[in-house]
């Protein structure tokens, strides 16, 4: 949305909008409650999403929570919690290029660099699932894409 913006007041110096120019904004501005308030219904539930997903990975039949011997519990759970909310963050301004553009792209050389792409392919998958249980279908649909951003990217070679 904020990149839109400044796109649309680069093309439009020293004229008005045309109609399909102000498209992005029209769409944005109906949405912008469903928005705030799926913002606001994963901010306050948080710690109980990330509980969530912290047993769902415990349950599933890899070890996601260890590099050979070593308790990747710290880690994964700052991981999470920073993943969680970027990713909503990204939802509420509906900013899904800068996500992919910056923070992903970062964060694909850490994955990359610790060989954990079969661990990012399991959990980003695992949010998906996990997100359903505390958000509407409408929210749902709002957020998941930049999970599936997530999961696309950082379990990719």
């Amino acid at each position: 949305m904020l990149k839109q913006l400044a796109s649309l007041s680069i093309k439009t110096d020293g004229r008005y909008a045309t109609e399909s120019e102000l498209k992005f904004l029209k769409d944005y501005l109906d949405s912008v409650e469903l928005r705030i308030s799926t913002y606001e219904k994963i901010r306050d539930q948080e710690e109980e999403i990330l509980q969530k997903w912290e047993a769902v990975k415990r349950s599933h039949t890899e070890d996601l929570y260890h590099m050979g011997d070593y308790d990747m519990t710290k880690t994964c759970r700052r991981d999470q919690t920073n993943s969680l909310r970027f990713a909503t963050t990204a939802m509420l301004l509906d900013e899904l290029d800068r996500f992919r553009e910056g923070t992903l792209i970062w964060y694909k050389t850490i994955v990359n660099s610790f060989k954990y792409q079969a661990y990012a392919k399991v959990n980003y998958l695992l949010i998906q699932e996990v997100i359903r249980l505390y958000l509407s279908a409408e929210e749902v649909e709002l957020i998941n894409p930049a999970f599936q951003l997530e999961h696309t990217i950082l379990s990719s070679n």
